[in-house]
């Protein structure tokens, strides 16, 4: 594979990170690890929608050498990391609930 898809997918894992801190930080509570389950959603979505679907809604951008719709992207990884953040609090909480003595 050509070095453009590593720095593609590397563009990709950084804007899963930055989505996931940004949801584990809306949603709460915050904890050193509350970011893995949202940015993981993060860049499960942009791995469905670019990579197994192809699909392309909105303007194109070029990065590395690869036409990409980066809005689009940017905002269904924020709306993936939103959902897992909110999946995430709310087994949290029902763990919680269902410890002894509280």
């Amino acid at each position: 594979m050509p070095v453009s898809v590593y720095a593609l997918i590397a563009t990709f894992v950084v804007v899963s990170i930055v989505a996931g801190v940004a949801a584990a930080r809306i949603v709460g509570p915050w904890r050193p690890w509350a970011p893995l389950v949202p940015a993981t959603f993060a860049f499960g979505a942009l791995y469905l929608v670019a990579h197994r679907w192809g699909e392309s809604i909105g303007p194109q951008v070029r990065i590395w050498g690869w036409e990409v719709a980066l809005p689009f992207d940017v905002a269904v990884a924020i709306g993936a990391a939103l959902l897992g953040a909110v999946v995430q609090a709310r087994v949290a909480r029902g763990l919680r609930r269902d410890e002894p003595g509280r």
